[in-house]
């Protein structure tokens, strides 16, 4: 049962909490005055879309992988501080290019929501590298044959690249969603973000597949 698989994966990661930052990675902390047994309910709390959908059984796989999706793209927005000052006022942009799905759960489930002061804007963006500027743009493996020309457009850009492809990290997306046993995670880039004035979450960093350093 996917679903379950991923929910044990949040708890495991929650009962396991400690303040460990890789060492030489300054990642910052965004609950700092939280104590550790608070965690597993604020993960709890994350997992709460997940546990309260349900899904025709012929559509599971489509479904919940949109609402995981989207679960950790609103997560990564509140886990993620954006140096760039053009970007801390206005709407705060989530841009898809395709997956459909990905656009509809995230419409449905956060577009009321807000990332600190900005309200969050979801924009269905067409398949084209010429995209206006997002503070999160994700791309669907759909649409892969537009990367070369994205990663040249959003050099230096802090745009935060999310990815759903093998070997996205070392082409230079900051997250790349991945299955592992059939769980949907993510890995994660510090150098990529760094290079888009991007500071990462200690939160973010821990509960990550895998961390590129």
């Amino acid at each position: 049962m996917p679903l379950l698989c991923r929910v044990q994966f949040w708890f495991d990661m929650g009962s396991e909490w400690k303040e460990r930052s890789p060492k030489g990675v300054r990642a910052k902390s965004m609950f700092p005055n939280m104590r550790r047994a608070a965690v597993p309910r604020l993960l709890l709390l994350l997992l709460t879309p997940l546990l309260l959908c349900a899904t025709d059984p012929r559509e599971a796989d489509k479904d919940t992988s949109a609402i995981v999706q989207a679960s950790y793209i609103y997560n990564i927005a509140k886990l993620v501080e954006w140096k760039d000052p053009a970007l801390k006022n206005g709407n705060f942009k989530i841009g898809v290019i395709g997956n459909t799905n990905l656009y509809q759960e995230l419409i449905k489930k956060y577009a009321t929501k807000s990332i600190g002061k900005q309200p969050i804007e979801v924009l269905k963006l067409p398949r084209s590298a010429d995209v206006e500027t997002c503070h999160i743009l994700f791309i669907g493996q759909a649409d892969l044959n537009l990367m070369p020309v994205l990663y040249k457009q959003l050099k230096g850009k802090s745009t935060l690249l999310i990815t759903e492809y093998q070997g996205a990290l070392e082409d230079g997306s900051t997250v790349n969603f991945v299955r592992v046993d059939n769980t949907l995670k993510y890995e994660i880039s510090l150098v990529n973000a760094g290079q888009h004035k991007l500071e990462v979450g200690t939160t973010l960093v821990n509960l990550a597949h895998h961390v590129a350093k």
